[in-house]
């Protein structure tokens, strides 16, 4: 059986842990993106089982790997990735991980709270200038209302954090959690959330029914002292509303961790002084990374065992 990590080596951190793919047949790793169809198709010549992070599987580049049986995808939302429906047509096995990094992205998730609360990276680029300046004063989040859209394991990671600190949180989901309404969590209706919260965290899967959940109305309802912060899937929000809404101050700032494009073609929002951007890494801890190789594994070698 042939095993190929398609994009990615940096979460196998010993050779030893490929062990049990070893055992079962040959594994050949690869440290980058291939940059073309061909190099795709090269790289996965024969290859039974494929575990990648960043490569698009098209319609017509499986029509080309007759060989193949699994894809494992390195996170949790492939459907970008892949045509998950035709490629169960065509036998394949499309498998996803959940959980690996809820932890690193709550905290991502409030470390981008306190840098836009307090403009830490605009002080520091300034420092940089040797321009000593106080600036506008910052925010606290212990004194902020901090609203979380989406209540699942990061979510609720999100607001029992944001709780420690001292905010009133509130929150939006069709599910709600019982342990964080015994924790004084109040649940409202979206438009109500949006309306009230200094600080707002998305963290909902992209599904059809959530593209552009933060649309143009929604934006226009925010306070205009608030900060948008996603950490979760660019397809939650409209990103020319929200543009829009930064570069004309209808909004105090945002922080962005996620883009339709990544790499971005277009950097055009990062580059206003009110926004925090950085390239995915929310996840990207020692812990998570760990986690991600382990249950991409047990994940491959569960469904092997399977079928």
């Amino acid at each position: 059986m042939k095993f190929v990590f398609i994009d990615e080596e940096e979460i196998i951190k010993d050779e030893t842990d490929l062990k049990p793919l070893n055992d079962l047949g040959s594994v050949t790793v690869y440290d980058n993106k291939p940059e073309t169809e061909e190099e795709l198709l090269k790289r996965a010549e024969g290859a039974e089982v494929i575990f990648f992070a960043l490569t698009k599987f098209t319609k017509e580049i499986l029509e080309q790997l007759p060989d193949l049986k699994i894809l494992q995808f390195l996170g949790t939302g492939m459907w970008n990735l892949v045509d998950v429906d035709y490629a169960a047509s065509k036998g394949i096995k499309v498998l996803n991980i959940e959980g690996y990094g809820n932890n690193a992205v709550a905290e991502y998730a409030i470390g981008l709270a306190f840098a836009l609360a307090r403009n830490i990276p605009g002080k520091d680029r300034q420092m940089r200038q040797e321009n000593w300046d106080l600036g506008k004063e910052g925010r606290e989040i212990s004194s902020s209302t901090f609203g979380i859209i989406g209540t699942g394991n990061i979510g609720s990671s999100v607001a029992k954090k944001a709780l420690a600190l001292g905010a009133e949180v509130i929150a939006y989901d069709i599910y709600e959690a019982e342990d964080l309404k015994d924790r004084g969590v109040q649940y409202l209706e979206l438009e109500e959330l949006v309306a009230k919260s200094d600080f707002i965290s998305l963290h909902v899967k992209a599904t059809k029914e959530t593209e552009n959940l933060i649309n143009r109305n929604l934006i226009n309802m925010m306070k205009k002292s608030a900060f948008l912060i996603n950490t979760a899937r660019a397809e939650l929000i409209d990103y020319n509303a929200l543009y829009e809404a930064l570069e004309s101050k209808k909004i105090a700032g945002a922080a962005l961790d996620v883009f339709a494009d990544e790499p971005p073609t277009d950097f055009r929002i990062s580059m206003l002084n009110n926004v925090i951007t950085s390239p995915h890494r929310g996840f990207y801890t020692e812990n998570a990374t760990d986690n991600m190789f382990r249950m991409s594994l047990d994940s491959v070698l569960s469904e092997l065992k399977s079928s």
